[in-house]
């Protein structure tokens, strides 16, 4: 591909729109099941752990200031992942924080009091829906409560009902359902097996159109299940008892169970919550600056939230470059490939299929130029598993004088 050097103030015009690309990517790509990630908070330390769910190993952190859920009731805590800010909130029932488990629980929100409970009505799961923001919290009186999500960590209850379970009965797990618009959450009965699972449509979570019992993780007996986790994209529910974790495929249409998948063994500590985790990117190549374009050491291309199907708000993001000129975003359907136009560019560019023009912010001379390119998902499931390449090419004065990002390997998921 052919880039004509430009007027530093006039970019080219874009070669296609972004929804002219997408439609290439439905239609010259069959999606594919990503490998699923689990998440959960750990009863002990705690720990925010992260399993991968076809090798079952574990990776933990420690969130900074959050205390130990009460060991007496196992059900009490839980975990849900935001996918806009790719932040994962997890409860030891009365209080709530949100860290980034992809930089060792760095805080997001810092250890707050969780609105609407007492030590006698502790927090029991936790379940974040992205459409609208929303994160739902079930309670130790069987009442489920859902909040709008402002100003980062600010919690305003919206709603809240009570779900038919029976009495004696705790609810202790829930999960949403993206794409389908569904919510399921499970109740337990002390001292019996497993646990039941109930599934509503979003708009009514405590009318469920149907129920259906989990006790078993391949041939293991289930404990009482302490939490759930719903994958989107491959239309699996994850149950987890705090030791064992099955995932059921799900019809997209209705609640009916089609099959178990997996058992994976938790050789840490127990889960006290879980959710589905969204795969990592991956960085590629070196980024670079040459000519009389600044030398911008921490010049990074980087998404702004998870590639999920959906998201109206994904972003490619470029940081740290030379400011206030023009760069073009190149985008594929696809893995990046080996290092090709190199020279006169500072190092090969290895995404080439399509791209957009754009103009750095910032002062031209310095290395705080920025642009955040949304690059809004559509809500198909077909896109699930479609790999994807992105990378920067920016221009200082002649093409003599370029920067060039590091390259991105990312795959749309679901949330």
């Amino acid at each position: 591909m052919r880039i004509t050097p430009m007027p530093q103030t006039t970019p080219p015009r874009r070669t296609t729109s972004v929804a002219a690309v997408l439609a290439s990517a439905l239609l010259s790509t069959i999606g594919l099941s990503a490998q699923t990630r689990l998440i959960g908070l750990t009863r002990l330390t705690p720990l925010v752990q992260i399993q991968d769910t076809v090798s079952c190993t574990l990776s933990p952190c420690t969130p900074s200031g959050l205390p130990a859920p009460n060991s007496a009731f196992p059900w009490v805590g839980g975990t849900c992942y935001d996918s806009n800010t790719r932040g994962v909130w997890v409860s030891n029932g009365l209080q709530i924080a949100k860290v980034n488990p992809r930089t060792g629980c760095t805080p997001q929100c810092p250890v707050l009091a969780v609105p609407n409970t007492t030590p006698n009505n502790p927090v029991t799961g936790l379940a974040y829906y992205e459409p609208n923001n929303h994160l739902y919290i079930t309670d130790q009186s069987n009442v489920i409560r859902w909040y709008s999500v402002g100003g980062g960590c600010q919690l305003s209850l919206v709603s809240r009902c009570i779900p038919p379970v029976p009495a004696g009965d705790i609810l202790t797990g829930i999960a949403t359902d993206d794409k389908g618009g569904r919510v399921f959450y499970c109740s337990i009965t002390p001292g019996s097996p497993g646990g039941r699972v109930y599934v509503a449509q979003i708009g009514a979570p405590c009318t469920p159109f149907c129920t259906f019992p989990i006790t078993m993780c391949g041939t293991n007996m289930m404990a009482p299940l302490q939490g759930l986790a719903y994958d989107a994209c491959a239309d699996v529910l994850w149950a987890t008892d705090g030791r064992f974790t099955t995932g059921l495929s799900i019809s997209p249409t209705s609640c009916t169970p089609l099959g178990a998948i997996q058992c994976c063994v938790n050789t840490g500590e127990p889960y006290c919550g879980l959710d589905v985790l969204a795969n990592n990117e991956t960085s590629v190549g070196t980024p670079c600056t040459a000519g009389t374009c600044p030398t911008c050491a921490s010049l990074v291309h980087r998404l702004g939230s998870d590639p999920y199907f959906g998201n109206a708000a994904f972003s490619l993001n470029l940081a740290n470059a030379p400011g206030g000129t023009p760069a073009w975003l190149f985008f594929a359907v696809g893995p990046t490939g080996p290092p090709v136009f190199s020279p006169p560019l500072c190092a090969g560019m290895r995404v080439l299929a399509f791209n957009f023009p754009v103009v750095t912010s910032g002062t031209p001379g310095l290395c705080n130029g920025a642009v955040n390119f949304n690059f809004p998902l559509p809500n198909n499931p077909a896109l699930c598993g479609v790999a994807c390449s992105s990378q920067y090419l920016g221009i200082c004065g002649t093409l003599a004088d370029t920067y060039v990002s590091n390259a991105l390997d990312w795959v749309i998921g679901g949330s």
